[in-house]
């Protein structure tokens, strides 16, 4: 079995059934969630066309509570079903944000188990897939859960 599991997490019910999947098989590894913030939500570089560049404060302090607040009520869970939890907020895109965390020395991931949105043709072309995006470039297995 495993020893480290990642597991991104989001508010979806597609990260919760990720969750309680990593949680059945891997309940005796140590369970490392991640949550990523996208700052596109709070920040944007403008554009030529006359579109002024945005920052917004609350909104970064919002975009991360919300995200801390996840992060604590889901370890909570998990140490309730009595399985080691680390966390980690990570900031940027949530496919490069998660490579690079793998990528990391002292992360020792052996396992990703995460939820997919299921996309298809169109929607998948035009809104990428990020359980993907994971799966074709990550250095140690990844379960996709749907």
């Amino acid at each position: 079995m495993s020893r480290r599991v990642l597991v991104p997490i989001d508010t979806s019910d597609h990260s919760t059934k990720a969750l309680d999947h990593a949680l059945a098989v891997h309940g005796d590894a140590t369970l490392v969630l991640v949550n990523v913030v996208d700052p596109s939500r709070w920040i944007s570089g403008g554009d030529d066309e006359g579109m002024e560049a945005f920052y917004s404060k609350e909104l970064e302090e919002s975009a991360r509570s919300a995200s801390e607040d996840l992060l604590a009520s889901t370890a909570e869970r998990v140490r309730d079903a009595g399985t080691e939890v680390e966390t980690h907020q990570l900031v940027g895109g949530p496919a490069r944000e998660i490579l690079a965390y793998l990528d990391e020395e002292d992360a020792d991931i052996d396992q990703v188990v995460m939820g997919s949105h299921g996309r298809t043709g169109l929607g998948r072309m035009l809104m990428g897939s990020v359980a993907e995006t994971v799966t074709r470039r990550s250095p140690v297995p990844v379960t996709v859960v749907r």
